[in-house]
């Protein structure tokens, strides 16, 4: 018999401060964290744009302190996390099987610090000062901390979770780009429907608020060019948008079968009812696929959070392939975005929206899109603008896509007790 699946702990960090309460806040006033950036290597200073965690004390949620010599600051975000999850769900101190809990993190190629490849990179210059590939093989990797790679590697935020709470149920890493941390979720989510564990954490963390970050967008185009006002600058569905904004953070979310937290009288925040993924341009078949698990008709939809990854043609997708499926029905479609709240934090977008949808749907409050005016076309939808919406509605609908990654959507359905 297939399991049902609820939502019982979130645990999101970002710009906005520790917890999901702070995020959800400044969502509902239109706060936006993203602002000018100061960045410095060596003898070079430089300014960029974005939303960056200031006040982050990883010492607060990495107990081994050796290990955090092996944590990139995408790691120890998703730690912290992960552990807000488990606080906010009070699995902390509860007494479930280890092998019934498992983790399951969206995550990919970390990115490094320039100051720690800084001396390899000096050691292998040819007389000219270029870079000698030969011999930054032979004398410049050798020149590294010895566990360096173990800070990078896409896998580490899964293992050293599973280690700080004792984890050994099933245990993943999906790396599909900016949908890995919503995919994590619905993959947490059918483990626990065939019923190979009672309890699953799963999510996404990433920075590339930084210079090796910054640069990669950079060559791809994709970064808003405008910094005349950051908090302005990000702009998803309108019809100036002109590109993303950085971010960074974490989002985490326990999953847990139905019958299992009513026993320990857990809260519930939401049931997961549909989940679907396809490829790069298959918005439609995702949210269908979620659908159709789900059992509803576009009809029975009111609210979605979307992607809104700020690229035109990015949203371009996936605005037609809403108009597409709701054909009819999009009037009465309230959808919203929060990434000019949070900046693009990558592979913990998904996740992070999903905490958010989740919220929305406990408070029966569907946020604007900061910085939304028109779109560049008409939709066949309403994209919500200026403040929140205050409506009943029993399910609301996720997405996550971009980067030419998967496309994800996820359907969740209100706990009507819970609300």
């Amino acid at each position: 018999m297939t399991k049902r699946v609820v939502i019982t702990g979130l645990g999101a960090i970002t710009a906005l401060g520790e917890g999901a309460v702070p995020l959800w806040q400044a969502v509902l006033e239109g706060r936006s964290a993203i602002d000018f950036v100061d960045f410095e290597s060596g003898s070079e200073k430089w300014k960029s744009i974005g939303a960056l965690i200031r006040d982050f004390v990883p010492e607060k949620f990495v107990t081994q302190r050796k290990a955090l010599k092996v944590m990139a600051r995408d790691i120890q975000l998703a730690v912290a996390g992960a552990s807000l999850a488990m606080e906010d769900a009070g699995t902390k101190n509860l007494g479930y099987d280890p092998e019934r809990f498992g983790v399951i993190v969206g995550s990919g190629v970390l990115n490094h610090e320039l100051d720690e490849l800084s001396y390899s990179v000096q050691n292998s210059l040819n007389q000219e000062g270029g870079l000698d590939l030969n011999r930054f093989g032979y004398d410049g990797l050798s020149a590294l901390f010895p566990l360096w790679l173990l800070k990078y590697l896409p896998n580490m935020p899964a293992c050293h979770i599973s280690i700080l709470f004792d984890l050994r149920g099933m245990n993943n890493t999906l790396t599909t780009g900016p949908s890995a941390g919503l995919q994590a979720v619905g993959e947490a989510f059918r483990i626990i429907q065939r019923g190979d564990a009672d309890l699953m954490l799963a999510g996404g963390a990433e920075s590339k608020l930084n210079p090796v970050g910054l640069s990669q967008y950079k060559i791809l185009g994709v970064l808003s060019d405008s910094e005349k006002d950051p908090k302005k600058n990000y702009r998803p569905f309108d019809a100036s948008s002109n590109g993303l904004v950085v971010g960074e953070g974490a989002g985490f979310l326990v999953l847990e079968e139905l019958e299992h937290a009513k026993k320990r009288g857990a809260k519930i925040y939401a049931e997961i009812t549909g989940f679907g993924s396809s490829y790069a341009r298959g918005h439609r078949i995702a949210m269908q696929a979620a659908m159709k698990e789900a059992q509803l008709t576009v009809k029975e939809i009111s609210y979605m959070q979307a992607s809104g990854i700020g690229i035109a043609a990015e949203d371009r997708l996936e605005a037609q392939a809403i108009h597409e499926l709701f054909n009819g029905a999009g009037r009465q479609l309230h959808v919203s975005a929060s990434k000019p709240i949070t900046g693009f934090t990558g592979f913990s977008s998904g996740a992070l929206d999903l905490i958010l949808s989740t919220l929305a749907l406990k408070n029966q409050t569907i946020p604007a899109v900061m910085n939304f005016n028109r779109t560049e076309k008409e939709w066949g939808f309403e994209i919500v603008k200026g403040s929140a919406v205050s409506k009943k509605f029993e399910y609301a609908m996720t997405n996550s896509s971009g980067f030419n990654g998967q496309t994800v959507s996820v359907i969740t359905k209100s706990c009507g007790e819970n609300r």
